[in-house]
């Protein structure tokens, strides 16, 4: 089932872990800069995804490219907007985190932790696999690197 993809005004999302996340995060910017990249070149982006409380947004996933957005002057991103408060979005937050930390211990040989981005763009749009793929590329790139300088 296609979930409606909606695009929502950024100054109407919100992050509930930082009160301003342009000076209190510190992301991995080489990713953020492929994201903006991927916005000036029109390259495929992943939905964010959102829940709604009152008059607000919050992330739910999709901090980067959030964040890139905003970096970018972008207005609006493309957002999934799910039912449910963010509290209630507990499960599927955990869920993530748990198959990022599985896929750095396997050295992402499944590639777990992209789940629900790729979920995301499959509800956009079911031959997403062509247009996520330059995502996974640049992820397996940084954490090779990284692995490579442990060394």
């Amino acid at each position: 089932m296609k979930q409606p993809i909606q695009f929502i005004e950024l100054e109407k999302i919100k992050s509930k872990w930082y009160k301003d996340i342009t000076k209190e995060w510190n992301p991995d910017r080489n990713f953020i800069d492929f994201i903006k990249t991927q916005l000036k070149n029109g390259g495929y982006i992943a939905p964010v995804v959102v829940v709604k409380e009152m008059e607000h947004y919050y992330l739910v996933n999709g901090h980067h490219r959030y964040l890139a957005h905003l970096e970018a002057g972008q207005k609006k991103i493309k957002c999934i907007v799910i039912e449910g408060t963010f509290d209630e979005s507990e499960p599927l937050r955990k869920a993530e985190v748990l198959l990022k930390e599985f896929d750095q211990k396997t050295g992402y040989k499944y590639q777990f932790s992209g789940y629900l981005d790729r979920w995301a763009a499959l509800a956009e749009d079911s031959r997403f696999i062509n247009k996520y793929r330059p995502t996974y590329k640049f992820r397996l790139r940084q954490f090779l690197k990284k692995l490579l300088e442990r060394r």
